[in-house]
């Protein structure tokens, strides 16, 4: 994953001007990449100094604090599913379980799964107090159906309380036509049946 970036900081010769480099450097910086930079606190003023703070931070013997940064920042997207977000951290703790594999305990992953929920499904998750992560990924799947479902009977009885609304309208349209044309025929002497 940091081989990427690294590849594409090496075709720069440092031989453009220092600023502009940086800055196009920067612009293409996303998630890890922007949230180190972000977090420097003396940022490097010239080229070499950048490249070299950045090799130090993304090189291979550095690389699990890429990956750990990533997994504690990860959070699940309003519009994306539990499973979505379970399968991007389960992907992200086996990466870094790979490179050390007690690198978290059970509970700082349990804690890290829960921190990570979007808000509404975290707060009844944290209401439960899972003590491990199966139980919380449990919670998390059951809450998150139900208010699907509760989602679909609140639209389902706002369409049958604006179905109950038009019909009361089109009964007293349907009345006021009715009316209408019983005056209309009286006025011209005819004999009106209304519909059964």
């Amino acid at each position: 994953m940091a081989y990427a970036p690294i590849t594409k900081l090496d075709n720069f010769t440092g031989e453009e001007d220092d600023a502009q480099t940086m800055q196009a450097i920067l612009y293409f910086f996303k998630d890890t990449a922007n949230l180190w930079y972000q977090s420097l606190i003396n940022k490097p003023q010239d080229f070499d100094a950048f490249k070299e703070e950045f090799l130090r931070y993304f090189s291979n013997n550095n690389s699990i604090n890429c990956l750990v940064n990533m997994f504690t920042t990860m959070k699940q997207r309003e519009t994306k599913a539990v499973t979505t977000y379970l399968e991007c951290f389960h992907q992200n703790l086996r990466q870094i379980q790979a490179i050390d594999a007690n690198y978290f305990t059970a509970l700082q992953i349990l804690n890290q799964f829960i921190h990570g929920l979007r808000s509404s499904i975290l707060q009844h998750v944290c209401l439960l107090h899972p003590g491990i992560l199966q139980d919380a990924v449990t919670h998390a799947k059951d809450f998150e159906s139900a208010e699907s479902e509760a989602n679909h009977a609140q639209a389902i009885n706002l369409v049958m309380n604006r179905s109950s609304e038009l019909d009361s309208k089109l009964e007293k349209f349907s009345e006021s036509i009715n009316k209408r044309l019983e005056g209309y025929l009286a006025d011209n002497h005819a004999i009106y049946q209304p519909p059964q």
